[in-house]
């Protein structure tokens, strides 16, 4: 070996020798003293000899509440590679660079028992060494848990069913498990969730009362204790309020119905339900809308009720708020006939007048059904209100003001008689058996104020004259002669008098009737209600309005009666009549306006 070594250190000192001037000569002094040192280190005996490893702390004994401080030394020649440490028998945590100490969170193992630490020291030749084992005491009181965060306890959420949870993270745990549950001791587990972070977002959770918590496992698989519990309630999005239409509202026959509510908070949608009051399972309408209005259209004419509920971005609705109701009216049946321009006679002396304009009037008078449903519209307006009083804005006669429209409550039961129901705050008919009759006990105000609510007028004296008798000069609207074929008039009714108004357009020629229109083809001009028109009377009734046609009051067997049913008959009342032998008996009927 000697001799050899003695060989290996001539051939390197001539190596040298010849590269000492060369470029590479750092280069290849590097990989020669390279070359020697492995090979001496390899000639050399491996090192057996273990590192040395102490326990520092804690103290032999001590009892642990709370996390405690596990640190050790270690020393070797070669250098340390690690230093584990167990905790009876168990690897917690190695330690790869000084200082070699970790912390035991107690609360794993709060038993109530001792528990025996150690640390073992592993060099860079891999040899071993064991400290001395310490034990330290770990009662059941050292109580270790996560501290929940969100939701605080008993909040309440309203806008969604996926709730997100967050708690604090607990120092050596690896896994948190969340238990959710509907009663106060867990008995029955809703739902449960394992997992490595400190948050989470729920799946959909239905409504109610629920409680929740969490432990946490470190990475032996011990578990802490559970943490203190958080109540919390899924509710649904608040109850939305109707605005539009308030509850019974009239709705006209040309206007759609638009319904209306409030912004609900934490509501994303809404539910909108349209159900026919007679027969509530028939769903006539429904929809779901980020708005909160929508306009109806297509309703058949009658009563419907309607209701909204809210829904939250997760789905979660409210209940149905109280249902209102609303009435569409069909589409008005109002018949109108068209009264060419030219001559016509006027008066009982038949002078030959003339209206240079066409126009068209009713063809029957404004029937009760008609007027109820104005007034039902009109009031929903407050353009009329529960005694039948409206609002006038004045002529040369009259101050503005608020004028009797029509009697309310009135019972003569002759006429259909309106009433108002202040339990559903809207009008009604005494009776349905009156609907097509004429209306009766209608002021000048109320007739002018319904003409004026659907775009119509009332027709001066002259026009009504004229759609009544044309140029024929008849007395009345068929002809001279007139009898209880032709019209309801007194004395055609049993016990010897009217008792009644008939429906309107009965004259028709069936039942025992005889066809009686005017020759523009409109009907009940003679007999029935008389009827308001837009003429003042004159004279000294200036103030007063001109009426015409007669009612089923007069009779043909009195020459007085007989004229007042004539169509060139006029007769004074004042606008504001709604009683008495005539008012109770007029009506009226419309023209539509004039360009």
């Amino acid at each position: 070996m000697k001799q050899f070594n003695q060989i290996r250190k001539g051939v390197l000192s001539k190596m040298i020798a010849l590269t000492i001037q060369s470029r590479s000569f750092v280069l290849m002094l590097t990989i020669l003293l390279l070359s020697v040192s492995s090979q001496s280190k390899s000639s050399g005996k491996p090192d057996t000899k273990p590192p040395k490893i102490k326990l520092l702390s804690p103290k032999d004994g001590r009892t642990a509440t709370r996390p405690v401080k596990i640190a050790a030394s270690a020393r070797d020649k070669h250098g340390i590679l690690k230093v584990g440490f167990f905790i009876d028998g168990n690897l917690v945590r190695e330690v790869y660079n000084p200082p070699y100490e970790c912390i035991l969170n107690a609360g794993f193992w709060a038993d109530g028992k001792a528990h025996k630490i150690k640390a073992i020291a592993t060099d860079n030749y891999e040899n071993s060494a064991v400290s001395k084992e310490i034990r330290i005491n770990i009662p059941c009181s050292a109580f270790v848990s996560p501290d929940l965060i969100y939701p605080k306890n008993k909040t309440t959420t309203r806008s969604r069913s996926k709730i997100f949870m967050k708690w604090t993270s607990l120092y050596g745990a690896s896994d948190y498990i969340v238990a959710i549950a509907n009663d106060r001791e867990f008995k029955n587990i809703v739902v449960s969730y394992t997992v490595t972070d400190t948050a989470l977002i729920t799946e959909p959770l239905s409504i109610g009362r629920y409680y929740w918590a969490v432990a946490a496992k470190n990475s032996i698989g011990k578990w802490s204790q559970w943490s203190k519990f958080h109540e919390f309630y899924i509710k649904p999005p608040m109850i939305p309020k109707l605005i539009d239409p308030k509850n019974n509202f009239y709705f006209k026959s040309t206007e759609a119905p638009c319904l209306s509510w409030n912004k609900s908070k934490y509501a994303s949608e809404y539910e909108v339900k349209v159900i026919k009051v007679t027969n509530p399972e028939i769903t006539e309408f429904t929809n779901i809308i980020s708005d909160t209005f929508i306009v109806v259209s297509g309703l058949p004419g009658g009563w419907h009720q309607w209701s909204v509920r809210s829904k939250n971005s997760d789905g979660i609705y409210s209940k149905w708020n109280k249902a209102r109701q609303f009435y569409t009216s069909s589409p008005e049946i109002t018949q109108f006939v068209k009264v060419a321009a030219g001559e016509y006679t006027s008066g009982k002396n038949n002078i030959i007048r003339q209206i240079n304009y066409d126009y068209e009037i009713m063809k029957y008078p404004v029937t009760c059904r008609q007027y109820l449903n104005f007034m039902n519209q009109a009031f929903c307006r407050n353009a009329i209100d529960e005694n039948g009083y409206g609002h006038y804005d004045g002529d040369k006669f009259t101050p503005a003001g608020e004028y009797k429209f029509i009697d309310v409550k009135e019972k003569q039961k002759e006429i259909g008689n309106i009433f108002f129901d202040s339990e559903n705050k809207s009008f009604v008919l005494e009776s349905a058996n009156y609907m097509d009759h004429p209306i009766g006990n209608v002021s000048w105000f109320g007739a002018h104020a319904f003409a004026k609510w659907y775009g119509l007028a009332l027709p001066t004296e002259e026009e009504w004259e004229k759609a009544a008798r044309g140029l024929t000069g008849f007395d009345f609207p068929w002809g001279n002669t007139i009898d209880c074929r032709n019209a309801n008039i007194a004395g055609c009714m049993e016990r010897g008098f009217s008792a009644s108004t008939t429906p309107v357009g009965k004259f028709n020629g069936t039942n025992n009737t005889i066809d009686s229109p005017s020759p523009y083809g409109a009907y009940d001009m003679a007999g029935n209600v008389w009827e308001w028109t837009k003429s003042w009377f004159g004279g000294n009734f200036r103030t007063y309005r001109v009426i015409k046609g007669g009612s089923y009051h007069e009779s043909k067997g009195i020459k007085a009666n007989l004229e007042s049913l004539s169509t060139w008959y006029r007769y004074w009342m004042a606008p504001q009549s709604t009683t008495g032998k005539y008012g109770s008996a007029v009506g009226f009927r419309c023209v539509l306006k004039k360009e």
